[in-house]
Parts: C-alpha cells; structure tokens; sequence
C-alpha cells in the first residue's frame, strides 16, 4: 500500500512449490500492468529460486482488485489443498 512514507507491505500470500498451479492462480488476478498515479495498491509477485525472492510482476490494483485477489487465492489454495 502507498503511503506518505512510500510502499508498506501488508500482507504476504504463499501459493506453494507447484508453479503450474500458481500461475494458474495468478492468471485470474485483477489489476494492471500499467502504473498509474492513483495507484496506491498493488501486489508485488515473487518467485522463489534457490531460497531467493525474485520479482516476477507487478499489479497495481483498486481495492475491489484486491478483494478478488484475495478471494481468488483462499479459493484456490483451499482447492488445492483438499483435493
């Protein structure tokens, strides 16, 4: 999240080893590639190599984004992990 101060992490979603199913997730995400000014949320998408956090992409998103997202994920992961 932006704030006057700059960008503050507020959460940290982990969507496991299998990266055929996090880009499955992740492919459903809303949000833009595009930076705008009035972005103040994004969601900043890592991959794991060899312990090392790398950055894959950028989203920058409205907070109904977010919300998706976020549901997008608990679906998923909740699938994912009961099946």
């Amino acid at each position: 999240m932006k704030t006057p101060s700059g960008f503050e992490t507020f959460g940290n979603f982990d969507l496991g080893s299998d990266k055929e199913k996090a880009i499955a997730i992740i492919e459903q995400f809303k949000g833009s590639d595009d930076k705008l000014e009035s972005s103040i949320l994004y969601m900043d998408l890592t991959e794991v190599q060899n312990g090392i956090p790398l950055p894959a992409k950028i989203l920058h998103c409205t907070l109904d984004d977010i919300a998706y997202n976020v549901r997008i994920i608990t679906r998923d992961v909740f699938k994912n992990l009961s099946l």
